[in-house]
Formats: C-alpha cells, structure tokens, sequence
C-alpha cells in the first residue's frame, strides 16, 4: 500500500488556522474596509482609472517606448486621488493587510513541504528581498 497523507487531520488543521484568522481582532474591520469600496462608485471609479492607466504605462515599456514626463504625471496624479478618497485608500490599505496573511499562509506551507520540517524566520526571508523578512513581502 503506497503512503498516503491523512486528509481528514489535515482539513481539520487547516480549518483551525482559517477560524484563528477571522478571530483575529482586526479582521472584521478589514473586511468592512473592502465591502465598503465595494459599494462605494467612486471609490471603484479611482482605483479602475489608475489601473487603466498603470495598464497603459506598463504596454508602452513592453513595446519598447519611452515613458514622457505628462504619461506619468497623469499616473501620479491618478495614484494621488485614491489616497485623497478614504474608501479607496481603507481597501487598499485592508488589501494589503489580508494579502500578507494570505503570503505568509502560502510559504509557511510550501516551505514545510520542501524542507520536511516547520520552517526558521530565516527559512522564509525571500531571497534577494533584502527586507530582512520584516517587509510586506511577507517574510516576516
């Protein structure tokens, strides 16, 4: 009989992890954070407008163009009014606060499997980062 991973434990402990996350104090808000931009015009209307437009940016060097100063004027300016407006702002901010859990989640597994064992913070700091595993990245 060829060895198998016992799936059930596994789905057990994996839903551990999931009900610590929502526990966590701060994940309710974060998740309001983003409903509310969700429903929020012109708050999705900000953040589509600069991604248009990063979109547009990142077409032009794939074909070898030379960005002007007004291409990236207008970028900046865009960028500049997501900050300004406090939903787009929140779901950026709660974006990013869920996306490094998610990270951490996903290497911390991924690490185990390839090294046999529960990895070291060492383990987990992305080669050529430089953060020293204390950056967004989710080293640390």
């Amino acid at each position: 009989m060829r060895p198998k991973p016992d799936m059930e434990e596994i789905r057990v402990k994996t839903e551990e992890l999931c009900q610590l996350i929502i526990d966590q104090a701060a994940f309710p808000e974060l998740r309001a954070m983003i409903n509310d931009f969700f429903v929020n015009e012109e708050a999705k209307f900000l953040y589509n407008d600069v991604m248009e437009k990063q979109r547009a940016l990142q077409q032009k060097q794939q074909q070898g163009l030379q960005l002007s100063r007004e291409d990236i004027n207008v970028f900046d300016e865009a960028r500049e009014k997501i900050y300004l407006n406090p939903v787009s702002r929140d779901f950026l901010y709660a974006s990013q606060e869920l996306d490094k859990v998610q990270n951490l989640v996903i290497k911390y597994v991924l690490k185990t499997v390839e090294l046999e064992r529960i990895p070291t913070e060492e383990d987990l700091i992305e080669e050529g980062c430089g953060c020293g595993g204390s950056c967004s990245c989710g080293g640390h």
